[in-house]
């Protein structure tokens, strides 16, 4: 590491800890971390999963839970860091800036959400409104724990929560002790920048026992490891033959790359800022109000990851993605000047305002209130040139100044109010909780594509466009012969829309257990929810209009003017279409504490996600579609739904928590046998290029969940955990004309059928040393990759298998802690969303971050 590197470290973790050491002298006795005292060790964890806090070994729910330190251990940063060390948990993300989170199998990028996410009691996941829509996950700093609980949990935690819920549970303010943390990290990537972090937390009383605290500041940068180039792309020739070569995975040899200058280095990086106040009020022995504020913003300079395969080394994970630059209005006659980024730019804040409220109306019976306020907002540009290059122009590479970007909004306006009422009394052979819940959700997406190149076009080849010619006549542009309408406003816009969805939810829900003898404890729960929901959308620009000429001539006794006339633009918008229903999700199991260190437990519970509305899509535009596929009304005419019904699954469970040899062996297995109805798919109209959402399809998902936690001797401690999941459709899905968009027994989406981690831990005096090893088998053949797909493209492969190697190892000198790591020890190269570009024979993919060393410095007391 270089002097210069070593410098910031200083810096930062100077700046990041001073503080602490100048107050700690002053602090009142240091409360203990007893949330995750033994690493990956599960004994000492308490959860909230059954809404009420338990240790996990006593809880009878598949849940993983990663407490403070395990989270530092293994230098979790974000919950992409816990899905290979996590079974059941998938998470996929896309270039415009969406995400697909799933448990257990129960995944779909279409209708809403199947997975519940949650910041302490609030829940933020998004449906898949538009194109850009995702989940704005926390970040990993100051947080008590996370969970995540497997198998659906309908009943306490509500629609969405259909394969399985993630909690980000906040520290707490403190009452009596004061508390602290700090962080100070630096590291450098092979091929790549440096990354750095800093941030710190700190609670205590400000009366003691009457008014605590607790708050904190984090800011992350992560260093990019994706050079911006400038380069000549030309078709490769085979020499032998003349023609091109037969291609070759990854398809790099199906071009010629050369780099003529390096625009940006490491482009690809991102910053993080977090910031949190709690406050804590106990006026007396009966009544607690805890205010708070998050804030977290993230930022990206310059893109997800994508490189091209051609000019990147995969061997030495170096890698380079061509970027198209806007070239100036006087070097081309083609180009204007638009108002859109170069790069692939991208911002998502949030604020989370919350009120929690506990009332002791009696030594066994406890009253909460949770209110929060969650207001969200995002912007990702992604690069269309390609794209648009292709379509409009028929180029097959992108000349030199061309510039098309899509830009993507997401904003989200949640409120949430929760009051339950609930017994505490642990030791009572009867336990229960009633609850009511209310939420009003508000979400928006929108897409705006805007290019230098398109309205000065002679021809639109493929739209039947040619300036001065039919339908419009001298003057008019390809543009407008070809659509109907000029491109519009500031980014000349091919494409506009603006989706608007408000949802609400009232629900009611009730949990009883009851030891019905000693240690054998029944349960029973159910959920009736009612879902309102409302859709409003415009589309607007060129590719909206329904009624383009497409080069027709104009009428015979008619003089055609854009805009008006036979040929006015006719837009499809959505107004005020609604659904809704009235959902119930019961739940039952049984408990058997065999002895204190034994449970067994089975759950029966069925999960929902709400209905949805769709968008219309332009009739004339996209009939021919829909009557290919047999979506016509009861004349005959083009048709598609206006709404979808909700799906919902059953879930079938049994699983065991096992302790032997006073704690030194622990293990946690389920297994279960999910039936999932009526799914929420996504149709895809090609030749229009919209989609809808109908029902289609019922499915089967089964597999094992399998913790594992020794500590053979004293002082060291080795784990792991193992998973398998095969989820396929049990029939064809079928569209209404018969056509088979997924056959009978392939997987739904792209999913790894087994993982496995590996950990050890070794502690002796003041050091300690730690290794984690994550394999993940490569994915089952889905759709493109599928051969019995009509979407299969026999150049594309499934995801494929991969390992990963960390490595930590430190000392702890007090309150101090200090350790160097290696992330991705052997600079593992998977491939992650391999596929053409438009002219398909450009490949882009992304794949992990390469080898990472670095030097992290922690305070805590």
């Amino acid at each position: 590491m270089g002097k210069s590197k070593m410098r910031k470290l200083i810096l930062l973790a100077g700046a990041s800890l001073g503080a602490f050491s100048a107050g700690s002298a002053a602090a009142q006795t240091a409360a203990p971390n007893d949330t995750d005292t033994a690493a990956n060790r599960t004994d000492t964890i308490v959860v909230t999963a059954t809404r009420r806090a338990e240790s996990i070994e006593r809880t009878p729910v598949s849940v993983s839970a990663f407490g403070t330190e395990t989270l530092e251990a293994v230098g979790a940063k974000q919950i992409d860091d816990l899905v290979s060390l996590t079974p059941g948990l998938e998470l996929g993300r896309t270039l415009t800036g969406s995400n697909n989170i799933s448990i257990r199998g129960i995944a779909s990028g279409a209708g809403a959400g199947t997975t519940g996410v949650y910041i302490d009691d609030t829940p933020i996941q998004v449906r898949n409104l538009g194109y850009g829509a995702g989940t704005a996950f926390p970040e990993i700093f100051d947080l008590e724990r996370v969970e995540v609980l497997r198998g659906p949990q309908g009943t306490l935690f509500g629609a969405g929560s259909e394969g399985g819920t993630v909690r980000f549970i906040q520290t707490a303010p403190e009452m009596y002790d004061w508390s602290a943390y700090g962080r100070a990290e630096i590291s450098t990537t092979h091929n790549g920048d440096e990354s750095y972090e800093a941030g710190a937390a700190i609670g205590g009383p400000i009366v003691p026992g009457v008014l605590g605290f607790r708050g904190h500041v984090y800011y992350r940068k992560d260093g990019g490891y994706v050079d911006a180039v400038r380069a000549d792309v030309t078709p490769a020739v085979d020499p032998a033959t003349g023609n091109p070569p037969a291609p070759e995975y990854p398809y790099a040899n199906l071009v010629d790359f050369n780099t003529t200058e390096v625009l940006r280095k490491d482009t690809n990086s991102s910053n993080a800022l977090t910031a949190r106040l709690a406050l804590e009020f106990r006026p007396n022995d009966w009544l607690s109000i805890s205010p708070s504020v998050s804030y977290q913003r993230l930022r990206r300079d310059d893109g997800l990851g994508a490189f091209w395969l051609a000019g990147s080394d995969l061997d030495d994970a170096d890698y380079v993605r061509r970027v198209n630059f806007q070239g100036a209005p006087g070097s081309n006659p083609l180009f204007t000047q638009v108002d859109i980024p170069d790069l692939e730019a991208s911002e998502d804040t949030f604020w989370l305002y919350a009120v929690d409220a506990e009332i002791d109306l009696s030594d066994t019976v406890q009253l909460i209130s949770s209110t929060s306020y969650f207001d969200r907002e995002s912007e990702t540009f992604l690069d269309f040139t390609v794209i648009d290059a292709f379509q409009y122009a028929f180029e097959f590479f992108v000349p030199e100044g061309y510039k098309s970007m899509s830009a993507y909004g997401v904003a989200q306006e949640n409120f949430v109010q929760e009051i339950r009422l609930q017994s505490t009394d642990t030791s009572s052979r009867f336990n229960w909780v009633l609850g009511g819940f209310y939420s009003r959700n508000k979400q928006g997406s929108t897409q705006n594509i805007g290019n230098n190149f398109v309205s000065n076009l002679p021809v639109l080849p493929l739209f039947g466009g040619v300036a001065g010619g039919q339908p419009f006549g001298p003057g008019s542009s390809a543009v407008e012969n070809a659509f109907g309408t000029p491109l519009l406003g500031p980014k000349n816009s091919s494409y506009i829309e603006n989706r608007d969805l408000t949802e609400k939810q009232l629900a009611g829900f009730g949990q009883v257990e009851y030891e019905v003898i000693e240690d054998l404890t029944l349960i029973a729960g159910v959920r009736v929810a009612k879902n309102d929901l409302e859709l409003d959308a415009t589309f607007r620009g060129p590719l909206n209009n329904d009624n383009a000429p497409y080069g027709a001539p104009c009428p015979a006794g008619e003089t055609c003017v854009v805009g008006s006339g036979t040929f006015a633009p006719v837009y499809v918008d959505t107004s005020g279409f609604k659904n809704s229903e009235t959902a119930i999700t019961p739940k039952f199991g049984i408990s058997w504490q065999a002895t204190q260190d034994h449970l067994f437990y089975g759950t029966i519970a069925k999960g929902f996600r709400p209905a949805g509305v769709n968008a219309r899509v332009p009739a004339k535009f996209c009939g021919p579609d829909l009557a290919n596929i047999g979506y016509v009304d009861g004349q005959g005419n083009a048709s598609q739904p206006a709404v979808y019904g909700s799906d919902s699954v059953w879930s079938y469970e049994a699983g065991s928590k096992n302790r032997f040899a006073n704690g030194r062996v622990n293990i946690d297995l389920s297994a279960y046998y999910i039936d999932w109805s009526n799914i929420q798919n996504s149709v895809f109209l090609p030749t229009c290029l919209y989609a809808f959402v109908d029902n289609l399809g019922d499915a089967t998902s089964k597999g094992i969940d399998l913790a594992i936690d020794l500590e053979p001797v004293d002082d060291l401690r080795i784990g792991g955990t193992v998973g398998y999941n095969s989820t396929t459709y049990q029939d064809d899905v079928i569209t209404p004309d018969g056509t088979v968009l997924g056959a009978a027994g392939t997987p739904i989406g792209e999913t790894r059928p087994w993982r496995f981690s590996l950990y050890g831990q070794y502690d002796f005096d003041r050091f300690y040393g730690r290794a984690d090893v994550a394999h993940l088998t490569s994915a089952r053949e889905y759709g493109e990759t599928d051969p019995a797909s009509p979407q299969f493209d026999p150049l594309l492969r499934p995801l494929e298998s991969y390992t990963t190697v960390n490595l930590r190892g430190g000392a702890k000198f007090d309150e101090l802690d200090v350790s160097i790591f290696v992330e991705n020890l052997t600079n593992a190269t998977p491939l992650f969303g391999l596929d053409a570009q438009f002219n398909n024979v450009v490949y882009t993919a992304s794949s992990l971050r390469p080898r990472t060393v670095g030097l992290t410095v922690a305070y805590r007391y």
